[in-house]
């Protein structure tokens, strides 16, 4: 009864939520039909209610009034009962929705097993010449799966429609920008725009960046694990390691970044890292075919800044009494032998190092500050200091931390207090990707395997990485990644195999063994996602 009642309050939050409000489509003329088949429920329960709330949520998100409807259920089942298939498939599927007049067709099934539920559905076309759109997802409970069918209703409406986001840009006045219907990036199918796998690496990968760091006018894939660097050769096919770098198992390493900041056409491989309860990041070169040191035991906190106006940036922030990054931002300039602190980077006071970047995301002509906050929401923060705009969803998650004992819980006594942890949130990455004047949010989403935020725990179980663009009154999804199985470390846009284009790179850890939870296991593994975006 408990089951039900969730199904219930989970069907009413959906289906009050308003369809997403299409602006100028294609072809104002066409109407599309959709036809949505039964789901295919896998269970030791009856479950035929469940069945009927997703077609009911599906129907009320997908129709869009004189633009789509949903062709009756009673003429689809008579459909089938006339055509009396042995199996529900994509064939069969194609067929029925030949009869009934459909556009499109839509295909699923549920499995339960336990508390898990699964949901793996589909999106065809009929009359029209567009790849599939999937879904897919595993949760324990019932929430998450339909929250996952309102978004899949959302992203049909996309794929069919398309949609354009009406903001002016400066310099071009009076021009609306088309963006590209929201789509799915890394579906396996032929049609889809697919992805390559690493094999898989024996260690835990906790950050990932890319550039040529021997001088040999390639690329190279930088990782890094809790005391290693790894440099590896990549030939669009397979991993290559080129070096391993040994830093040392007193190190904890926080994040990576590679960039030829100092403009000598070699990229620097900069690491901030902390030693018991200190900072000493470093900075490493190649010289004369080997990795030198050319800053170590640095007490600043280092990350790479993208300026819309300066390029690459290297940005630095020293560790207050209390073991946190506080303080003013800095550029570091490189005064001949090492880097050294420059000039203020003019960010509102408060602002920490990691989880932000700048980018004119609303067209006004200036860059604002985008971070993420310590509940992993996304803000966007004004030149004058004031929040403009915050996710309702969390994004930018990562288990990568160090511990402080500088910083006590409130209350507690030195002698019984545990150590404060630092979680480092994940990168931000801004792009127009698609040359059309409007700049796109890149950021990862790692789904929570427990539901919930411990402060001293993050469970991870799977994620994606979201392309966000500004509509009016917020980030709105363009397009995701499928959902990549496994925690989400870090993330890159760059040019890894030397064809001309940038790919999405994505470090993703696993546990090493079979059906470990995440991150409760000793042992890991990881590999690396090079996704093709166009």
């Amino acid at each position: 009864m408990k089951f039900k009642f969730i199904i219930t309050l989970c069907l009413l939050s959906l289906l009050t939520l308003p369809s997403h409000p299409f602006a100028q489509p294609k072809d104002t003329g066409r109407i599309y039909k959709v036809a949505i088949l039964p789901f295919l429920i896998h269970s030791q329960e009856n479950l035929d209610y469940l069945r009927e709330g997703i077609n009911d949520i599906l129907t009320s998100r997908i129709t869009v009034e004189g633009r789509i409807i949903v062709i009756e259920r009673t003429v689809v089942e008579r459909a089938l009962w006339e055509m009396r298939p042995m199996r529900l498939d994509e064939t069969v599927a194609k067929e029925a929705g030949r009869r009934v007049g459909a556009d499109y067709v839509v295909l699923g099934s549920i499995t339960k097993i336990g508390n898990y539920i699964s949901l793996d559905a589909r999106l065809i076309p009929i009359t029209d010449d567009k790849p599939p759109l999937g879904a897919y997802t595993q949760h324990k409970g019932i929430d998450d799966v339909m929250t996952k069918i309102g978004d899949f209703a959302q992203d049909i409406g996309f794929r069919i429609l398309g949609r354009r986001a009406m903001a002016v840009r400066p310099g071009d006045p009076g021009k609306s920008h088309i963006l590209r219907p929201g789509r799915e990036i890394g579906r396996i199918d032929p049609e889809g725009l697919g992805f390559k796998k690493s094999q898989n690496l024996p260690f835990e990968v906790r950050g990932l960046d890319i550039g040529d760091v021997d001088g040999d006018k390639k690329n190279e894939v930088v990782a890094m694990d809790r005391h290693n660097l790894y440099v590896f050769k990549y030939d669009g096919e397979r991993l290559s390691l080129f070096r391993k770098i040994e830093i040392g198992y007193h190190h904890n390493l926080l994040t990576l970044d590679v960039m030829d900041v100092n403009r000598n056409g070699v990229s620097e491989i900069i690491v901030t890292s902390v030693v018991e309860d200190n900072l000493q990041s470093f900075i490493i070169e190649y010289e004369q075919g080997e990795f030198r040191v050319i800053t170590r035991k640095s007490d600043w906190f280092y990350r790479v800044l993208e300026h819309p106006k300066e390029g690459s940036v290297l940005m630095g922030q020293q560790m207050g009494s209390d073991g946190l990054p506080t303080g003013s931002i800095y550029k570091m300039v490189w005064k001949g032998k090492s880097f050294e602190k420059g000039p203020k980077i003019p960010f509102p006071s408060g602002t920490k190092i990691f989880g932000l970047t700048l980018a004119d995301i609303r067209g006004k002509g200036k860059p604002e500050l985008l971070v993420l906050d310590d509940r992993d929401h996304l803000k966007i923060i004004s030149s004058d200091g004031k929040v403009v705009w915050r996710s309702t969803s969390r994004f930018g998650g990562t288990n990568i931390y160090y511990d402080t004992k500088k910083k006590k819980e409130e209350g507690g006594r030195p002698h019984e207090s545990p150590p404060w942890r630092v979680f480092i949130p994940g990168r931000i990455l801004v792009r127009d990707l698609d040359g059309d004047g409007v700049p796109e949010v890149i950021i990862n989403r790692n789904e929570l395997g427990s539901g919930t935020i411990f402060k001293r725990l993050k469970t991870y179980e799977s994620g994606e990485i979201y392309n966000l663009v500004w509509e009016d009154t917020g980030l709105m999804t363009n397009w995701k990644t499928r959902e990549i199985q496994g925690y989400i470390v870090d993330y890159q846009l760059k040019d890894v195999d030397g064809d001309g284009n940038e790919e999405l790179v994505v470090a993703v850890a696993l546990p090493e063994e079979e059906g470990s939870k995440l991150l409760q296991s000793t042992k890991y593994m990881s590999h690396i996602l090079f996704f093709k975006l166009f």
